[in-house]
């Protein structure tokens, strides 16, 4: 695993990353007194209304789109509507929360209506304008990213098509949820922030894998930890670490781990746009 702490060693601060941002997953309950979602008090309820969401979610999703809808589309041009998703996120400063809603948002578009290669662009810019709005308190104009009017009326109709598959039900229990979540709970201490930074970045890179899109946001958000607990030679015992705070155990998520380390691999040899905005493409050759 030498090589892959090498590549990600030059980002393990963030402090360039979308948006410039104290760490909001550091629990100090002197700090988060008024806010509900770091009292362990509602920790149970938490769990149980993100599970119910994520099922939800879920049921919107067919993972196997490309054979059964998109005979026009390939997984390379969803990596590279992601690439352009990413470059939004980047230019007007949105959230991490924003950029996985924006994805999934993308993947249930995608997975009940069949699209042709001209309306890409106007998909994937629907799909940030609804997720900003939604997630963003100053969410960036249209204008500012769509310059035609009449791909501006694409966007207005796809956003209806879209708000209406989902019912107006844009609560997302993402796998950036849920790491925000299992944070709050292990409530590690500030030693181990590299371990959170190091899930983050997996979570990202996750997503090019449309193989990933079956599995719960939960696991995904576990193998993060998991894979990222190996990369930096955390010594735990996964399965007693898991018993303790209600995660999944490694044979649940074991699979998805090694997704996430290929998907590493080929976004670092493709020179994903994730990528490039980490600079880690500079240590290609490790490879």
């Amino acid at each position: 695993m030498e090589y892959i702490q090498k590549m990600i060693r030059p980002f393990t601060d963030r402090s360039n990353y979308y948006v410039n941002q104290s760490n909001t997953f550091k629990r100090k309950e002197s700090k988060h007194t008024h806010d509900p979602q770091q009292v362990l008090l509602y920790i149970k309820q938490i769990f149980f209304a993100l599970q119910t969401q994520q099922n939800v979610n879920m049921s919107f999703l067919n993972p196997n789109y490309f054979l059964d809808i998109q005979s026009d589309l390939n997984p390379e041009m969803r990596a590279q509507m992601i690439d352009e998703i990413h470059k939004l996120c980047t230019a007007h400063k949105a959230q991490r929360r924003t950029f996985h809603q924006t994805i999934y948002l993308l993947d249930v578009y995608l997975s009940t209506n069949r699209i042709f290669t001209a309306q890409i662009d106007s998909i994937y810019k629907t799909c940030y304008f609804i997720a900003s709005k939604y997630e963003e308190i100053y969410p960036s104009p249209l204008w500012r990213y769509t310059h035609d009017r009449d791909e501006m009326q694409d966007i207005f109709q796809i956003e209806k098509e879209l708000l209406s598959i989902l019912d107006f039900k844009l609560v997302t229990a993402s796998s950036y949820v849920w790491l925000n979540y299992y944070w709050t709970i292990i409530n590690i201490t500030e030693k181990s922030t590299n371990w959170l930074t190091y899930s983050l970045l997996l979570l990202d890179v996750a997503v090019y894998n449309i193989n990933i899109i079956k599995y719960e946001p939960s696991k995904i958000a576990c193998a993060s930890l998991y894979t990222s607990a190996i990369m930096l030679n955390i010594q735990i015992n996964w399965n007693c670490f898991a018993s303790q705070y209600a995660l999944h155990f490694q044979h649940e998520i074991k699979e998805i781990s090694n997704l996430i380390m290929i998907t590493l691999k080929e976004s670092v040899n493709q020179k994903r746009e994730i990528v490039k905005h980490m600079q880690l493409q500079k240590e290609r050759d490790i490879f």
